[in-house]
């Protein structure tokens, strides 16, 4: 469903957190703002990381039902590679299942 997706899409904002790394690899913390009227069924967050500028890897979340001005969050976790900064953004969005 293209339609209400793609209309969510405008009224979702994508927050970055803190990015940390560990034995594992890196890790940042994400958020999405619904600001549309409706619940937004789900919303896929794509990070790309790099260390110094140079490219590492990338990763991704899904976040699931975040209703109507409400925040959705969870972390994006990339492992193996150590990374000091990331570009994030939301890749998909679906409707609720009911």
């Amino acid at each position: 469903m293209a339609g209400p997706a793609a209309a969510a899409d405008s009224g979702l904002k994508l927050e970055q957190g803190d990015i940390f790394t560990n034995d594992v690899g890196t890790v940042m913390g994400v958020s999405v703002v619904n600001n549309t009227p409706a619940t937004v069924g789900s919303v896929a967050v794509s990070c790309a990381f790099t260390l110094k500028g140079e490219p590492v890897g990338s990763a991704s979340t899904t976040l699931y039902n975040i209703v109507a001005g409400a925040k959705g969050q969870d972390q994006v976790h990339l492992l193996g590679p150590k990374a000091d900064a990331a570009t994030c953004s939301i890749t998909s969005t679906g409707a609720p299942l009911n």
